[in-house]
């Protein structure tokens, strides 16, 4: 199973226990995998941001994005936790369903009882309760993700199925872009917003788009250094025209000083980051470049922190933003 897949089915169960839709199915396995993930989340500050902000919106996509984010990064560093969660959710395992509790041992040959329904205890009636229990585990993904994420779309310029299946794509007022912008609420525990949100139209290309900037303290050996956060975005009237300006905009910041791509998550449509290293003011910036649809997201980070934990911030502000972006388009 794929990291992202693996990562989006933890995150459902997570969620649908946390909103009490599990109760109904899957309730004993959904809260070992909840607290299976919550123990290890727990152990980073991302981590217990993410948690944070999904337990208090479980509903957000852009918690929901930010979590699968984090879980996705945890997979791919232990190989351990990968094979557990695969056991735990593609593994027949215990589920409770109205009085019915099925478990992997023998049970005897008397009827089962399942709601209104009675079936006969033998090879063929177990094999209707399994099929029965993987359908109402099915539903309650799709409750919580709408079926979107179970949906495997093919990106391929020679597909034939419709994008609309896997999100909307369409251009964004300046009202809408600046909807997209980070609001302070969810921006992570100590960042300050600096200035006000800045918005307009481009006379020449049409493009609508919204600036803010954001603050935060760092603490390194004692000293207090102040970090900044840019967002800057743009929806144009297609998304080749957006396309268009985030190669424009790649290609020039790859021609900054001592500019490096970096490793970063699969976001959006098309992405990438970039450091790069200012000798004037001997700091290095971190770039976040993002198309969801017509949007195109522009991160600026700096100056990047010595400690290493910083990359893991840099990606949850980008991922919050990338939700956004998707849904204000979905909107």
């Amino acid at each position: 199973m794929e990291t992202s897949e693996l990562a989006t089915m933890a995150v459902a169960v997570m969620t649908a226990t946390a909103t009490g839709v599990a109760t109904a199915v899957g309730q004993s396995a959904g809260t070992a995998v909840a607290d299976a993930l919550h123990t290890r989340l727990a152990l980073t500050e991302r981590g217990r941001a993410a948690l944070d902000t999904l337990n208090q919106a479980p509903g957000d996509p852009a918690a929901q994005a930010a979590a699968r984010s984090v879980v996705r990064e945890e997979i791919e560093a232990d190989p351990e936790l990968r094979r557990q969660l695969q056991l735990q959710l593609t593994a027949p395992g215990t589920n409770a369903t109205g009085s019915l509790l099925i478990t992997g041992s023998q049970v005897s040959r008397s009827p089962i009882a399942l709601g209104p329904l009675t079936i006969n205890n033998t090879r063929g009636g177990r094999a209707v309760i399994a099929l029965v229990a993987a359908l109402l585990l099915a539903l309650v993904v799709l409750a919580v993700y709408g079926g979107t994420r179970l949906i495997m779309v093919d990106d391929s310029p020679e597909s034939s199925q419709d994008d609309s299946a896997r999100h909307a794509v369409r251009a964004l007022n300046v009202s809408e872009v600046k909807r997209v912008v980070p609001d302070l609420p969810s921006m992570p525990s100590g960042w300050e917003r600096s200035g006000s949100l800045a918005a307009g139209k481009d006379e020449e290309n049409g493009c609508s788009g919204a600036q803010a900037r954001f603050s935060t303290n760092n603490w390194n050996d004692g000293n207090t250094r102040t970090v900044w956060a840019e967002f800057t975005v743009w929806s144009c009237s297609s998304a080749a025209l957006t396309a268009k300006g985030f190669e424009e905009t790649r290609s020039g910041v790859a021609d900054n000083n001592k500019a490096r791509e970096i490793s970063f998550p699969e976001l959006g449509d098309q992405r990438a980051a970039i450091t790069h290293y200012n000798i004037d003011l001997d700091e290095t910036t971190a770039v976040a470049l993002l198309r969801v649809g017509t949007v195109l997201v522009e991160l600026e980070y700096q100056p990047v922190p010595d400690d290493s934990g910083w990359s893991r911030e840099f990606e949850q502000l980008a991922s919050t933003v990338a939700a956004r972006a998707q849904q204000v388009q979905n909107a």
